[in-house]
């Protein structure tokens, strides 16, 4: 009899006992997606390079880290990598559009905030109130460009340089020479407004950036999501991005 008796006693704590784990497991799930989100969304940016863009500094394909806490409570910087937002893919037409004050789609009027945002990842290179120039300086052997929809009858290629505030900048991480040829990669002079940066990439010759953003070629400093600091993948690219 008490045999019988201590078996049901055993029964009735199973479920109890697996409710109590199952509520323990929820709490552990929930925590965890609350930490993520967190994280995402205040404090990490992690975002993929979908083109060539910023070669050499960081390959096609590859996966980055930024912290979204440097520009919260800190400063933007000239030759920063910064994630921002470019734009909006409509998800009513399929138009790629540039952000702009309006918040709709230039064709059918959708808000931004019903459509899929776009960010990108560029070099910071002019910062609020300077003057940027981009001029012919010289010309290259063709064969020291790679873009291939490139020709040239002399065989050489007109190429350029960037000046801030009247001087020339260093440019290290430029694959190779920047074009500069006064039609589809064209001379720049501008002022870069209060509150806004100037971007672009490092692989000039294959860069859809300040240059070609027609008359909204700035990014608003609150559009200014995080500061790259690493390249995680693939493994073996992994390291600081400078």
């Amino acid at each position: 009899m008490i045999e019988v008796q201590n078996k049901k006693r055993s029964s009735r704590k199973r479920p109890q006992s697996f409710i109590r784990e199952l509520f323990e497991w929820i709490k552990i799930i929930l925590v965890a997606g609350i930490a993520a989100f967190l994280l995402n969304n205040f404090v990490i940016a992690n975002s993929t390079i979908p083109t060539g863009s910023m070669e050499n500094t960081i390959m096609a394909g590859s996966r980055v880290f930024g912290s979204r806490l440097v520009y919260r409570f800190g400063e933007v910087k000239r030759n920063d990598i910064a994630i921002f937002l470019y734009g909006y893919k409509c998800r009513n037409d399929g138009q790629t559009y540039r952000e702009t004050d309006r918040g709709t789609c230039p064709l059918c009027g959708r808000e931004d905030k019903r459509n899929q945002p776009i960010y990108y990842v560029k070099r910071v290179i002019g910062m609020p109130g300077d003057h940027i120039e981009i001029k012919k300086t010289g010309e290259v052997d063709a064969s020291y460009i790679t873009k291939l929809n490139v020709r040239s009858a002399s065989g050489k290629i007109p190429v350029g340089t960037v000046y801030v505030n009247g001087e020339e900048i260093k440019e290290n991480y430029l694959p190779e020479p920047m074009i500069v040829d006064g039609n589809q990669f064209p001379e720049i002079d501008v002022t870069v407004p209060d509150n806004y940066y100037f971007m672009m990439g490092d692989n000039r010759n294959n860069s859809a950036d300040a240059r070609f953003w027609g008359e909204n070629q700035f990014v608003k400093r609150e559009k200014m999501l995080a500061k790259v600091y690493i390249c995680y993948w693939p493994l073996n690219r992994f390291g600081m991005v400078k």
